[in-house]
């Protein structure tokens, strides 16, 4: 065959040219995550489903789309459900939360402005939404608009990472590097500012969601005070209600008259300003970062002063819904003798309603407070005097341990008293019986079960008997 075909002049044809595969496209999502995200869009404009918008199902769909390369996409079907009409804002924050999040990372954050602002009336969101609009009103030059937002960062949180630099820097920028009447400082020192004629500020104490803590000198009567100044982001009049909770907050902690309660000395609404006794020996924060664990017999001790401020409280009907060390101060330093601690900070308290009292039943509020001391029922909204005795059960264990009690993670939906079970060292000398009832109360005090929970009174009269059977036991 070679031979005929060398005389015919026919040549082997050559092989084919092996072409190199296309490259590989994203695949295009158009069954399960599109048809999925399509049918609830059209179920969200007919009113059904509202309660799935930014369920895990749907997260879980938006991201795989992202995560296969559609990032534009997934924007673009995030944008379609969050463009329902009458869908309730809280509903949709989980999901607002994830698109910003996607526009930051495109660095298209301009075009998020919009959700940015919304997410900035929810509060797990808030945060992060200030400091976003903050950076990028900062990176356009708005110093206004940044210093604004960067305060209501420092508002939340005092520690954010880079925010108390930027705050200072911008004051000087804009010319507002010392406050008039009312407005809050951001950082530094503070010596000579005044706060009224009568107020001479020192310098800061602190900081909290409401407004700054400053150390002041009251010329009249010539002693230490502290006044606190509310946030100005909260200060205009479409924030009014956060003006009327800022002194609402000092009325409730007046009307209370309770060793164990900061005492209220004066406030001017028109500064916007509330004067209440110094707390010289600082935080049980600051105790517990600087110095340590309690021994036993004085965190049972303040225990019960804890526990005597919230009877006082529960029984007019204010459940104070944030307990917790930042919380609670003392007068003196907490190793001298009388150093009692003083319970502050009641401007998240839920208060009663038009009888007066809150009652055993847990009301229907909004999820406010700090996580770790929150109560199960609490996160979901449910408050009543039960969900401050779970609290004064989270800040025992801290005294003691100086730590909270969760080895899980704090968002894990499942708690248990058992939780609340301390190290057998700090039992050290009281003997195991004592050892027990300790343990036993405070496992009480911490169950998930609200209905399980002492009273307050019962708490407090339990807490006595404790404190008594320890100091015959002879603990230090």
């Amino acid at each position: 065959m070679a031979w005929w075909k060398r005389l015919l002049g026919k040549k082997d044809a050559a092989p084919a040219e092996i072409s190199a595969p296309p490259a590989p496209e994203p695949q295009h999502l158009g069954s399960e995550e599109e048809v999925f995200l399509a049918q609830l869009v059209a179920d969200l404009a007919d009113g059904k489903r509202r309660d799935e918008i930014a369920s895990k199902d749907v997260l879980d769909k938006i991201q795989g789309v992202w995560t296969s390369g559609h990032e534009r996409l997934a924007i673009e079907w995030m944008e379609k459900l969050l463009s329902v009409p009458e869908v309730p804002l809280a509903s949709t924050a989980p999901l607002r939360a994830v698109l910003v999040e996607r526009y930051e990372q495109r660095g298209e954050l301009e075009t998020a402005q919009h959700h940015l602002e919304r997410l900035t009336s929810e509060e797990s969101y808030a945060l992060r939404a200030h400091y976003l609009l903050a950076e990028h009103a900062r990176k356009k030059g708005d110093h206004e608009r940044a210093l604004r937002h960067y305060e209501a960062v420092l508002g939340r949180d005092v520690d954010y990472p880079n925010v108390r630099v930027r705050v200072e820097r911008l004051r000087q920028l804009t010319g507002r590097s010392a406050p008039v009447a009312g407005e809050t400082i951001a950082a530094g020192d503070v010596a000579g500012v005044q706060a009224g004629a009568r107020y001479r500020l020192v310098r800061e104490l602190g900081r909290g969601a409401t407004g700054v803590v400053y150390l002041a000198r009251d010329a009249e009567l010539d002693r230490d005070v502290a006044v606190k100044l509310l946030h100005p982001h909260l200060a205009g009049t479409e924030r009014a209600d956060a003006l009327a909770r800022f002194f609402h907050e000092a009325r409730v902690m007046a009307s209370l008259r309770h060793p164990n309660v900061v005492a209220v000395l004066d406030m001017d609404e028109a500064s916007r300003r509330i004067v209440m006794e110094l707390a010289a020996g600082g935080t049980l924060r600051d105790v517990l970062r600087e110095r340590g664990p309690r021994p036993l017999r004085r965190a049972i001790e303040r225990h019960g002063q804890i526990l005597s401020a919230l009877a006082a409280a529960h029984r007019r009907g204010i459940v104070h819904c944030d307990l917790k060390p930042a919380n609670l101060m003392f007068r003196r330093d907490v190793d001298l003798p009388g150093a009692e601690v003083m319970l502050g900070d009641f401007g998240v308290a839920h208060l009663p309603d038009a009888s007066g009292q809150i009652g055993a039943i847990a009301k229907k509020a909004e999820a406010v407070g700090t996580l770790a001391y929150m109560a199960p029922e609490q996160r979901r909204g449910e408050v009543s005097p039960a969900s401050d005795i779970y609290a004064c059960a989270v800040v025992l264990f801290e005294n003691v341990t100086a730590r909270t009690p969760w080895q899980r993670a704090l968002s894990a939906a499942i708690r248990s008293a058992e939780d609340f079970r301390l190290p057998e060292a700090v039992f050290a000398g009281i003997g195991k019986e004592l050892a027990d009832d300790v343990q036993h109360h405070l496992m009480r005090l911490g169950d998930p079960d609200p209905a399980k929970r002492p009273t307050t009174t019962q708490a407090l009269i339990e807490s006595q008997r404790l404190r008594e059977r320890i100091i015959a036991a002879g603990a230090v």
